[in-house]
């Protein structure tokens, strides 16, 4: 008899793959062992056995990873009923999705070890039939379950198909004519998506960086008294690259000594005219490095786009709190390029303007590693912008004043030329730029500008 139920479900499958999404056509009765007869009617009477699918996906790549879900069965009905057979349809919708583009493999109830299932039919669509050792004996209100995995191969059409379980059930309870009935789960689409296109190989030769605009300062004091009033300074991009480009700037401070965040009060003027505190952030690989972005908020208003030949001017503030410590820096204003298709993220700094930060009283002295070693001569090359002599910076640096009085000791650092301010550029309306905000526009975190010699070496004296 196990066997009779399996042909039977054999030649309904026939059926439901021909028909698409249809059920299987006219159930045969399964009566007793000792008698089968047809019985008219009976392919619309509802089985008491539903069938349901948990962790079907609703996609599945051709060629990936096989897929695993479940197939439950569960008696409805409030006596014992029986499973003879169980077969797994996937029914094809026009894609061309045929038998040998599947596998499927399953664990029966119970069961600890997948099984290869058994194709049963061949056509438009796949099939199999689910081997059990045994007729399954479902109890009333019982649940029975069929995990099931379908691989599919990287040559499957792309297109929609219709999975689908489908069960023989005798219901022992009704004459031998009515026992047969079939269940089904219904037919839920499945997409199948294409293969992965393979992984394209690195190319060997790395993408040209962007070009990038000169960056330097204007105007840096050479000299601040902590917790004395803000002082300005200007910073000026320039692009002489031949192109248009989108800029991120920032302002950077490198010293020996760490210099607390908090202690620094850098300021930008936007382009309404609006001052703003910049932002700032560390280094990990410079914890004495300190860079400060100026952040608006907005990111379009955050990136300077500098016409092809043309300059921009960013009025800047500093200040230092009555806490900062009394050190030597070097402030370099660097630009970081947003790339273009096909190009890669690039930066540049400028020139180094060297000062220093004084006590607000004449009685101490400035600490004898902030003088630098002289310079070699290469290093003037890399300003893209004409010095300032020293007699333009000390003219454009007042002395800090104690009491109304001007102080000879802040004054002395500005006779030397490396102290002066360097940069150019034509000055232009404000304009709110970031060097933090180069974070979400892409360019990555910035490379702060490299550490100037001079400055390694003065600590070392």
């Amino acid at each position: 008899m196990h066997i009779r139920h399996r042909r039977f479900l054999t030649a309904t499958a026939a059926v439901t793959l021909a028909s698409g999404l249809a059920a299987a056509g006219a159930l045969a009765v399964l009566a007793a062992p000792e008698a089968v007869a047809a019985a008219p009617g009976s392919q619309s009477r509802p089985s008491p056995v539903t069938i349901t699918f948990s962790g079907l996906p609703g996609t599945v790549q051709a060629g990936g990873a096989p897929v695993e879900f479940t197939a439950t069965l569960r008696n409805t009905a409030d006596h014992r009923l029986d499973v003879p057979s169980s077969a797994f349809v996937v029914a094809d919708t026009g894609a061309g999705a045929g038998q040998g583009h599947f596998r499927l493999e399953y664990r029966p109830p119970g069961g600890t070890q997948w099984l290869d299932a058994r194709v049963s039919a061949g056509g438009v669509g796949a099939f199999w039939t689910l081997d059990q050792p045994a007729v399954l004996s479902l109890p009333a209100g019982a649940e029975a379950g069929y995990r099931l995995r379908l691989t599919v191969t990287a040559d499957a059409p792309a297109g929609r198909v219709a999975p689908g379980f489908n069960s023989v059930v005798s219901d022992p309870a009704l004459p031998p004519e009515q026992r047969a009935a079939e269940a089904g789960s219904g037919y839920p689409d499945l997409l199948i998506a294409p293969a992965a296109a393979p992984s394209t190989p690195p190319s060997a030769t790395p993408a040209a960086p962007a070009a990038t605009a000169r960056v330097g300062f204007d105007g840096v004091p050479t000299a601040f008294t902590v917790g004395g009033e803000a002082k300005p300074f200007r910073l000026v991009l320039t692009n002489r690259s031949g192109r248009g480009l989108r800029v991120v700037p920032a302002v950077v401070f490198q010293g020996v000594d760490e210099l607390p965040p908090q202690t620094v009060v850098l300021e930008f003027r936007t382009a309404d005219g609006q001052w703003r505190e910049a932002t700032p952030g560390g280094s990990p690989e410079h914890p004495t490095w300190l860079y400060f972005g100026l952040r608006t908020g907005d990111r379009n208003a955050d990136v300077v786009a500098l016409a092809k030949g043309e300059s921009r001017t960013v009025d800047l503030r500093l200040a230092f709190t009555k806490d900062a410590p009394i050190l030597f820096e070097s402030l370099v204003a660097v630009s970081g390029t947003l790339p273009e298709p096909g190009e890669s993220a690039a930066e540049a700094d400028g020139p180094a303007a060297d000062f220093i930060t004084v006590p607000a009283t004449r009685a101490t002295a400035v600490p004898a590693r902030a003088v630098p070693d002289p310079d070699p001569a290469p290093e003037a090359a890399e300003s893209p912008t004409a010095p300032v002599g020293p007699a333009t910076a000390s003219s454009g640096v007042p002395s800090p004043a104690v009491g109304g009085v001007r102080t000879a000791a802040v004054a002395a650092p500005a006779a030397d030329p490396r102290l002066a301010s360097t940069g150019g550029g034509t000055a232009a309306e404000p304009m709110a730029v970031t060097g933090a905000a180069a974070i979400a526009l892409g360019v990555g975190t910035l490379v702060v500008a490299r550490r100037r010699d001079r400055v390694r070496r003065g600590a070392g004296n």
